[in-house]
């Protein structure tokens, strides 16, 4: 399996160890982003100080501007990767990928409502906030996203995978033997 197909293929399956590697890149582009940023962020300072003037200034903004368009980029891409690898781990569950409303938007979504009924009704104040959230409808609302979302860690995660071949492609873990390829 190439780095491609297993980045941003929507086809075939993938075992866990393959998911939980997509957790371990993701957070190591993560670390390399935000020493860049800091970095490219020093650096601008540091250049718009020596500098006087515009030149300093134009300087310092063009470098953190192209690292906010790097960050978008990573962000977009790794978005996509994320739909693409969880769309073949649940294939690998004998899933299809509208799975991912259930595991992924509707806790999103309740949780947005959830979120949005409180700052309506009380604002922003904590104290308000925190007699807002004892709302017995808002409680259940809650509790419901957070199994829906469990749900999807443990079918995502943790569950083998269908055992044989299954409608999305072979049993990933009946070949050890192949690895990815550059």
């Amino acid at each position: 399996m190439s780095w491609s197909h297993y980045l941003f293929s929507f086809q075939g399956r993938i075992n866990r160890a393959k998911i939980w590697l997509f957790i371990l890149i993701t957070i190591i582009v993560g670390i390399v982003y935000g020493i860049l940023f800091g970095t490219l962020v020093g650096i601008s300072g540091i250049t718009a100080a020596s500098y006087s003037g515009s030149g300093g200034l134009a300087a310092a903004g063009a470098s953190v501007l192209l690292t906010l368009v790097l960050g978008c980029v990573i962000y977009i891409a790794l978005f996509v990767a994320s739909l693409a690898v969880a769309t073949k781990r649940l294939h690998d569950r004998n899933k299809s990928a509208i799975w991912l409303l259930v595991f992924i938007v509707a806790p999103l979504v309740i949780n947005i409502y959830v979120f949005a009924t409180m700052i309506a009704g009380h604002g922003l104040d904590p104290q308000q906030m925190a007699a807002a959230a004892a709302n017995p409808m808002l409680l259940v609302l809650r509790l419901v996203a957070g199994v829906l979302s469990l749900w999807g860690f443990v079918e995502l995660y943790c569950l083998r995978g269908t055992v044989g071949d299954n409608r999305y492609g072979p049993d990933p873990l009946s070949n050890q033997a192949e690895a990815f390829s550059p």
